[in-house]
């Protein structure tokens, strides 16, 4: 049997070449926008300069080629999830599906890690060698004078959560539009998938909403209520984390019984 790091490292290869298109995609796009703004400056940009102008747009730039890359990965999770080549790997279904997820998340990690160091050369005139700790501190994952290193671990497992929630989802939807179109009367096509997996986003993005809204009532009831307790004194994000966490657990237990009770039949019958 293939060990978990094997298959762990036999799909970073595959990756890790998306990593670093993708970061010199984010150069040059860098690039473009430096020269553009020195080319073609606006009133705001020659009153703040082209320090000013960066410390207001890299967190923007950051996200947006974060989203692109978590997009990029998703695409990456699904083809290897349905491939034929990997469920051929002498390896447990849901080990392969494990370490595919995993593999996703480092990439994640090191692409966000490669995009601080822009970020850092970018503050470089504003804030120095500081810069670097400065970018962190701006996504809240370094700790300022008033800020407790409780606070900041909280921030790092929330945005864990978050992009394991994002998988775990993409995967979950994969995997449940492929089984119910299956299983229609009628023969399959792929606007039918869509329309499933489009109703599976509704569903999901609405529940969201209702568990939030009220986990915002629950701390605003708790502040102004005068027993309240401790719970409005800290950051409610580790309750948000806490929620995160039990329905990612939810998703990796359907998705790994999808693989192992679904998709794996359902390739070897191809």
């Amino acid at each position: 049997m293939t060990s978990f790091w094997n298959l762990f490292k036999q799909m970073w290869s595959q990756k890790q070449r998306y990593i670093y298109l993708l970061f010199v995609v984010n150069i040059f796009t860098v690039i473009f926008m430096t020269v553009l703004r020195i080319t073609m400056p606006s009133n705001f940009s020659v009153n703040s300069g082209l320090t000013g102008y960066w410390e207001d747009t890299y967190m923007w730039l950051t996200i947006y080629f974060d989203i692109a890359f978590c997009a990029v990965t998703c695409w990456q999770n699904e083809k290897i999830n349905l491939s034929q080549s990997w469920h051929l790997v002498a390896a447990d279904e849901r080990k392969t599906y494990l370490a595919n997820v995993s593999t996703s998340m480092v990439a994640c990690a090191l692409f966000f890690f490669l995009q601080q160091i822009i970020n850092g050369i970018l503050l470089l005139p504003g804030y120095g060698l500081n810069s670097f700790i400065q970018v962190y501190r701006d996504f809240q994952l370094w700790p300022a004078h008033y800020d407790l290193m409780r606070d900041v671990l909280l921030h790092w497992l929330f945005i864990i959560m978050i992009i394991l929630l994002i998988y775990l989802f993409v995967s979950f939807a994969n995997f449940a539009s492929r089984m119910i179109t299956d299983f229609l009367p009628f023969k399959s096509t792929l606007w039918i998938r869509l329309l499933v997996i489009a109703i599976l986003v509704v569903v999901a993005v609405y529940s969201g909403l209702i568990i939030f809204s009220h986990l915002e009532t629950l701390i605003d009831i708790k502040r102004m209520s005068p027993d309240a307790n401790i719970i409005w004194q800290y950051d409610p994000m580790w309750l948000d984390t806490l929620i995160l966490f039990i329905v990612n657990l939810i998703f990796d237990s359907i998705d790994l019984w999808f693989v192992h009770s679904f998709v794996e039949p359902k390739i070897a019958n191809y």
